[in-house]
C-alpha cells in the first residue's frame, strides 16, 4: 500500500503523540500540529492526503472556522473531524460543512483505520475518474510529472480565472486547454479557439472584438468577434505571445473589467474564461518590452507548465500504445502491438517535436509496417527499409519511389481495397487507379494496371 500522508491538528499533546505513534506503526506518514499557526504552516509547505482536525481548537479559532478555511484554500483535501464531546449536532454540522467524516474521542483505533481507508479510497476513485475523463480527450501518461499536471488541470478547471499553459511546441498545450474546459462549468459548450499566430496584425482587433456595420470602409454588416462568440464560455488563445502590443492593451481591459468594445461600437460586458498558451518565455518578452507585464500577471493566475517528452521518458510507452490503438481504430484496422525492442528504441530518441512527433512516428510506422506488429525497423524514417533498396536517381525519381512505397503500404493495410485506400489517401478512387497504373503497382490476382 502507498504511504498515506496525514496532517493531525489537535491541541491535546498526549492525543497527538499516541495517535501519531499508532498511525505511524500502521504505515501512515503523520505530521502533527498543536496550534493554528503550525497547522497553517504545514498546510502551506506540504501536500497531504487527509487532514484530521480537532473540533475545539483554542483562542479565536475553532475547528469549524479552520474547516472553512481549509475548504477554501485546499478544496481537494478531505478532513476527518475529531470531537471529544460526542455531541451529535456537532457531527451533523461537520458533515454539512463538508467534512469527509466525523469521529469521537476516545478513538476506537479499528474504526479510525476503517474511516481513513474509506476516505482514501474515495480520493483514489475521484482521481481515477478525473484521469479517465482526461484520457477521453487524449491526455496520457502515468509519470509523476503527468500526475501533477492532471492535478493542476483539475484545480484550474474548478476556478473561474485565467489559465496560462506553457511548454515547447508539440507537448500537448491545446489538449491541456481542452481538458481544463472539459472539466469546467463551461463544458456544456464547445471550446472557442483562436491561434494568434495565424491572424494578420491589421485584423487582430476586428477578429477578437468584432465591429459594427459602417465602422470602416468595407464593413457592410456587423461582425462578431471571438470574445462575443465565447461569452459565458472558455476562449483558448494559442500562441498568445504573437499579440501586437496595441491589442494587448485592449485584452488587458477584457481580463480586468470583463468588457469589450467593438470597432465603431459601445462598451459591452462579457463573461469569458481565457485559457492561453505559449511556447515562448513571456518573462523574457516582458523584459524586452514585447509583452505587457501587467497583462502577463493577469493571464497567469494559474500557470500549467508541460515539460518536454524527453523529461518524462516513462510516458513514451503509454503514449505510443495509445496512438497506435487510436490510429488503428480510426482506420478500422487490427491493432499492431509495439515490440519491446521498438519501445526501448522509442524511449532513447530525443523527440524534439515532443508528443506530436511521437504520434506522427507511430502512425507512420503503422502505415508502412508489413507485419502484424511494429518493430524497430518500422520506426526508422518513412519506409526507409524499402526505399534504401531502390535505385536512387534524380529528385523526381526519388519522389516517385517514395510515392510508390507509400501507396503500396496503404493498399496492404486495407487488403488492397482500392476504395478504402483512396479514402485514407484523401483522393478519388479513379485517381488512385491512375496512380496505381502509372507506378506499375501490382494488385493481388491482377496484372499491373
Amino acid at each position: 500500500m502507498l504511504e498515506i500522508s496525514i496532517l493531525l491538528a489537535d491541541d491535546d499533546l498526549i492525543f497527538l503523540q499516541l495517535t501519531s505513534d499508532f498511525l505511524g506503526k500502521n504505515g501512515y506518514a503523520v505530521d502533527c500540529a498543536s496550534n493554528i499557526e503550525a497547522t497553517k504552516t504545514l498546510l502551506q509547505k506540504n501536500n497531504y492526503d487527509i487532514m484530521m482536525l480537532d473540533m475545539c481548537f483554542p483562542a479565536l479559532y475553532d475547528g469549524f472556522n479552520l474547516l472553512d478555511e481549509v475548504h477554501e484554500n485546499y478544496p481537494d483535501l478531505p478532513v476527518l473531524m475529531i470531537s471529544g464531546s460526542g455531541h451529535i449536532p456537532d457531527a451533523v454540522k461537520a458533515i454539512q460543512k463538508g467534512a469527509a467524516d466525523f469521529i469521537e474521542k476516545p478513538i476506537d483505533t479499528t474504526h479510525l483505520i476503517l474511516r481513513l481507508e474509506r476516505i482514501y479510497d474515495g480520493i483514489v476513485t475521484k482521481k481515477q475518474m478525473q484521469s479517465l475523463r482526461l484520457a477521453t480527450i487524449g491526455m496520457q501518461g502515468n509519470s509523476a510529472i503527468m500526475q501533477n499536471i492532471y492535478d493542476d488541470i483539475c484545480k484550474a478547471a474548478r476556478f473561474d480565472c485565467p489559465v496560462l499553459i506553457t511548454g515547447e511546441t508539440g507537448v500537448g498545450k491545446e489538449l491541456a486547454a481542452r481538458a481544463v474546459h472539459r472539466l469546467s462549468k463551461y463544458s456544456a459548450k464547445n471550446l472557442v479557439s483562436i491561434n494568434c499566430a495565424s491572424i494578420p496584425k491589421e485584423l487582430f482587433e476586428a477578429e477578437l472584438f468584432g465591429y459594427e456595420s459602417g465602422a470602416f470602409t468595407g464593413a457592410v454588416k456587423a461582425h462578431r468577434g471571438y470574445f462575443e462568440y465565447a461569452d459565458n464560455n472558455s476562449l483558448f488563445m494559442d500562441e498568445i505571445s504573437q499579440l501586437p502590443l496595441e491589442v494587448q492593451a485592449k485584452l488587458l481591459r477584457v481580463v480586468s473589467e470583463n468588457e469589450i468594445q467593438k470597432i465603431g461600437g459601445k462598451v459591452q460586458k462579457v463573461n469569458v474564461r481565457i485559457i492561453s498558451a505559449t511556447n515562448q518565455d513571456l518573462e523574457k518578452l516582458t523584459a524586452e518590452k514585447l509583452f505587457r507585464k501587467d497583462l502577463l500577471y493577469r493571464l497567469n493566475t494559474i500557470e500549467i507548465n508541460i515539460p518536454p517528452l524527453r523529461k518524462r521518458i516513462e510516458d513514451i510507452p503509454v503514449l505510443a500504445e495509445f496512438f497506435m490503438n487510436e490510429f488503428c481504430t480510426r482506420n478500422d484496422i487490427p491493432p499492431k502491438p509495439i515490440s519491446p525492442s521498438a519501445v526501448s528504441w522509442l524511449c532513447k530518441q530525443p523527440w524534439e517535436g515532443n508528443v506530436r512527433e511521437l504520434k506522427n512516428a507511430v502512425e507512420r510506422a503503422v502505415v508502412f509496417s508489413k507485419n502484424d506488429h511494429l518493430t524497430m525497423v518500422d520506426f526508422t524514417t518513412p519506409s526507409e527499409s524499402d526505399i534504401t533498396d531502390r535505385e536512387y536517381g534524380s529528385l523526381r525519381k526519388t519522389i516517385t519511389n517514395f510515392e510508390k512505397v507509400y501507396i503500396e503500404n496503404v493498399l496492404r493495410i486495407y487488403n488492397y481495397n482500392v476504395r478504402q485506400a483512396a479514402y485514407h489517401l484523401q483522393m478519388d478512387k479513379s485517381n488512385l487507379f491512375k496512380k496505381i497504373s502509372a507506378l506499375k503497382i501490382t494488385l493481388p490476382n491482377h496484372k499491373p494496371i
